[in-house]
């Protein structure tokens, strides 16, 4: 079983926030039936679950009803049992076949009679058919594919590795280098593998088989197709060429969404509710340009001009051939791997809760992401080859006075260094602190560990 961080949501909520219903949403096949699953089986003596998607009855019966009293009355039909409060936890899932339910999870909670925990996914688009959110007894949370620190509890890397790394990035100390080696090549096979729990459930249980690793990828792209072509209704066939231009488009020098790939005279205007879409239903991660790298990023903000991620590096990497997944596996330098390096970076910022901003200006250029922290804009540079020191544009904002911009992180497959340059500082670290760098810019306060479950061949 893989051991997810999202699970800790779930306790805060039990423990401290259970007069609200709990909604999990997510992209499909993050993994949240079967976190939810785990939970209930842990921490409570009965649950009932009613998934909407396969129990065509119950979604029929539920998408009739308009009160709290014929709500309750059918999950008390559905459990067959009387139902203890305190004892007892509901788990409607799938809500995106009945939205008003969530509507309802109002009076379903002042009930008292179970806990009540929701979950779906699509639910950005489909939820806006809901009547209204029950505001004060709602708490939403987001799950994303694992990152790669997850990935590396389920990799069964020991704690004591985890708390060097962290140690290291909080004195921007260099990694010891077998260590370092050990986790270039780890962070290489995430890259391939990525986060979504079935794929990465395969390589573990074939033994390393990337072959039926890649297989269930590819499943999970075409699933996506299918998700489009059901849910997006008369927009279905832009959405689709929006998704299938995405690998193209990253895999481009400057790495922004075209518009003209879709239409010679296309108009973001046009497609915006298709990238929309897109990024509501969480199979793509949007970077919005921003030309003035200053705390409240969101005043210049460009909406048409922009970066489109895959939710998930692993399912990115599907779509490009097979001999891309070979090289980077291997390190090899003959293929640019910065628009997968950035698409993994990405997913960590997004996963810690940070906003993806990208800069761009005709004279100073472009820097991959900025992200705001407690002491200012920290500009994040993602480098995939040797010439790593090599950025005229962090130069630049470094040497501008007037962004008062102290230091900024350059992320590479190389070990921790630090040069200073006009105006700040720059922090070489490797790409596997990505993960730390998000919560940095998230401003956790503390990051999730990984169980000491085996001796790491001697490097604990």
């Amino acid at each position: 079983m893989i051991e997810r961080d999202a699970y800790e949501l779930l306790s805060d909520w039990k423990n401290n926030d259970r007069r609200r219903a709990l909604l999990l949403d997510g992209a499909r096949q993050v993994g949240k039936t079967y976190l939810i699953e785990r939970f209930a089986e842990r921490e409570y003596p009965d649950y009932v679950k009613v998934d909407f998607l396969r129990d065509d009855e119950a979604a029929a019966a539920f998408s009739q009803v308009r009160d709290a009293r014929q709500a309750i009355e059918m999950v008390g039909l559905l459990a067959g049992r009387g139902l203890e409060a305190g004892r007892t936890l509901v788990f409607l899932d799938e809500v995106q076949e009945a939205p008003n339910l969530v509507t309802l999870a109002k009076y379903l909670v002042d009930d008292g009679r179970f806990d009540l925990v929701m979950s779906g996914s699509l639910l950005g688009i489909e939820l806006r058919k809901a009547k209204s959110l029950p505001v004060g007894y709602l708490r939403i949370e987001t799950m994303y594919p694992l990152g790669f620190l997850e990935f590396c509890r389920a990799r069964a890397v020991p704690s004591s590795v985890v708390d060097e790394l962290r140690d290291c990035f909080a004195v921007k100390r260099p990694v010891r280098d077998a260590v370092h080696a050990r986790m270039v090549n780890l962070f290489r096979s995430f890259l391939v593998i990525g986060g979504m729990p079935d794929p990465v459930q395969t390589y573990l249980d074939a033994a390393g088989d990337l072959g039926a690793v890649r297989k269930k990828q590819e499943d999970l792209v075409e699933l996506y197709r299918i998700d489009i072509a059901k849910h997006a209704k008369n927009r279905a066939l832009q959405v689709e060429d929006i998704f299938d231009a995405l690998p193209g488009q990253l895999g481009k020098e400057n790495k922004r969404f075209v518009l003209g790939s879709l239409k010679s005279d296309a108009r973001f205007e046009e497609y915006a509710n298709d990238f929309a879409w897109l990024t509501r239903a969480k199979a793509a991660l949007k970077a919005t340009c921003v030309t003035d790298p200053r705390p409240m990023l969101e005043r210049t903000e460009e909406k048409n001009r922009f970066k489109l991620y895959q939710s998930d590096v692993g399912m990115l990497m599907s779509r490009y051939r097979q001999t891309v997944a070979l090289a980077a596996l291997s390190g090899a330098r003959s293929v640019n791997f910065g628009a997968i390096y950035e698409n993994a970076v990405a997913q960590e910022l997004a996963a810690a809760g940070a906003p993806l901003h990208y800069y761009y200006h005709s004279r100073k250029g472009e820097v991959d992401f900025l992200v705001e922290t407690d002491d200012g804009v920290v500009p994040i540079e993602v480098k995939s080859g040797k010439d790593y020191k090599r950025h005229v544009a962090l130069n630049n904002l470094l040497s501008s006075g007037e962004y008062e911009i102290e230091r900024a992180y350059v992320l590479s497959e190389a070990n921790v260094s630090m040069e200073k340059r006009a105006g700040g500082v720059v922090h070489y670290l490797p790409l596997y602190f990505a993960p730390l760098v998000a919560a940095e810019a998230a401003g956790a306060s503390s990051l999730p560990t990984v169980p000491p479950e085996v001796d790491w061949s001697g490097l604990a």
